[in-house]
This record gives structure tokens, sequence and C-alpha cells, in this order.
């Protein structure tokens, strides 16, 4: 069966303004704090909450997931 042209463009289409909204919105984000906080301590704490918090919140949806 024949995919349509249009569902070949849209996905990769459609991924890349994911990303550009996700990074473009953390980029604001960063930006923001960083004016707003006096040194760079702001930064350093969400970047460091990110690292750290992005792993621990998946580990724990996979063990949830894991147990059903």
């Amino acid at each position: 069966m024949k995919e349509p042209l249009g569902i070949s463009i849209l996905f990769p289409l459609l991924a890349v303004i994911t990303i550009v909204v996700f990074a473009g919105g953390l980029g604001i984000t960063f930006i923001v704090l960083e004016s707003a906080v006096p040194e760079a301590w702001g930064v350093i704490g969400l970047g460091s909450a990110l690292v750290v918090g992005v792993p621990t919140v998946a580990a724990l949806l996979q063990m949830q997931v894991e147990k059903e």
C-alpha cells in the first residue's frame, strides 16, 4: 500500500516543529531566569533540576509501567 505524499512530509515537519518549540521555550526560560536572578545561580539550579529530575521521573514512570 502506497502512503500519500502528505503524510511523508507531515511527520518530519511535525517533529522539527516540536523540537523547535521545546528548545525555544527552554531557551527563553533560561534567558528570562538569567536576567531575573542575580548572578547565574538560578540557571544553574534549573539546569541541575532538569539533569536530575527528568531521568528520575522517567525511572519512576518506567517502574509504574512495569508493575502493570
